[in-house]
């Protein structure tokens, strides 16, 4: 990770990130989509990598500014930013399980939320190794600042969708 962070590769960054994302989300929209043409499966994925690539730049600001913030040092943020296309390998790797599970499909189906959980938690252990290396914080000062990243990030996605449900409910409801 520290050879990573002093030699920022942001191609070679991009193209891990679309391969792995892309294989996994691919096998999923797949099994999601199969009645689709293929053209519409491709746009699907297509669609989704462009809005996982900007949701990851997104985060990797957010932690930057964060940790900034917090008095951590300012750090590389092109840096970063290159580090964060690798946390995506996991899901590279538990592609093959994804495959397994639509290959067995009906119940192997509901092996693929555990098979994108198990991919989340590793490449957050990668996130957390790549705020480490970039802003020479240790182990626990980097897990305590990328979770309490997600709490920020999932208040933020999670606020506005819980008031437009509750809105809704009181108006159909009351």
């Amino acid at each position: 990770m520290t050879w990573l962070a002093d030699h920022p590769t942001m191609w070679r960054s991009l193209f891990y990130f679309v391969i792995s994302q892309g294989a996994f989300v691919g096998v999923c929209t797949n099994v999601f989509f199969k009645e689709e043409y293929i053209g519409v499966r491709f746009a699907i994925l297509i669609g989704i990598l462009v809005v996982k690539a900007m949701e990851l730049i997104v985060f990797g600001c957010f932690l930057h500014g964060l940790i900034d913030l917090c008095g951590g040092g300012s750090g590389d943020i092109r840096g970063f930013l290159c580090i964060l296309g690798f946390t995506t390998l996991p899901y590279l790797v538990f592609t093959p399980l994804a495959l397994v599970a639509v290959e067995l499909g009906g119940l192997g189906l509901l092996s693929l939320p555990v098979t994108y959980f198990a991919a989340f938690l590793w490449s957050l252990y990668l996130m957390m190794r790549a705020v480490e290396a970039v802003y020479l914080l240790d182990f626990m000062r980097s897990a305590i600042v990328v979770f309490f990243a997600f709490l920020l990030w999932f208040i933020m996605l999670a606020l506005p969708i819980y008031l437009v449900v509750d809105l809704f409910a009181r108006s159909f409801l009351g």
